[in-house]
């Protein structure tokens, strides 16, 4: 059940993403390639039961930051214009309705960070202001930018493989 609804969800973002806005077809193709990728990955992702995958991809001028965790897939995407960041947005994709108006009225709370917070039934969508991408991106080109989001996750990966390691380690012992 989780991965029919992990794959309407996922169906649903990229509906969400390539179909809210109306304005030039040239920037709907540009944005609808990113998300044809990203859709690929995660059903990939669910073919492999991958319990937590992130993962940074760039894709014309445009970089990718997908992270699935517990049933929710959180989509970052950066857009440059040569080797600076112009726009960042970012798609919440939930399980349920109720997850996603919980995280909505958290991101209508935090105004001074995103614009145009927008709730489509079990996905959040909004803008993050000109402030907060350029503190995230700090003058990164998407190359640079990409290194360090690959850094992130290789440090995660790492912590969570030597918590899993202490944990084993701890049952060994009490499990004697």
């Amino acid at each position: 059940m989780k991965k029919i609804m992990l794959v309407v969800s996922c169906a649903a973002l990229m509906a969400a993403l390539t179909g809210c806005n109306s304005a030039a077809v040239q920037e709907k193709k540009a944005m609808d390639e990113p998300f044809k990728q990203e859709l690929d990955f995660m059903r990939q992702a669910i073919k492999q039961h991958s319990p937590d995958v992130m993962r940074v991809d760039i894709i014309d001028s445009t970089l990718v930051y997908t992270h699935i965790y517990d049933g929710i897939i959180d989509v970052k995407a950066y857009t440059f214009d040569g080797d600076v960041c112009v726009a960042a947005e970012r798609v919440y994709t939930f399980p349920n309705q109720m997850s996603a108006l919980r995280h909505y009225r958290d991101a209508i709370e935090r105004a001074e960070l995103y614009d145009n917070v927008e709730l489509f039934k079990n996905q959040v969508r909004y803008k993050l202001k000109e402030d907060q991408h350029k503190r995230e991106t700090k003058g990164l080109t998407k190359e640079q930018m990409k290194a360090k989001l690959d850094k992130q996750i290789d440090d995660a990966k790492a912590d969570l493989k030597m918590h899993e390691e202490k944990m084993r380690d701890h049952h060994k012992h009490h499990d004697k």
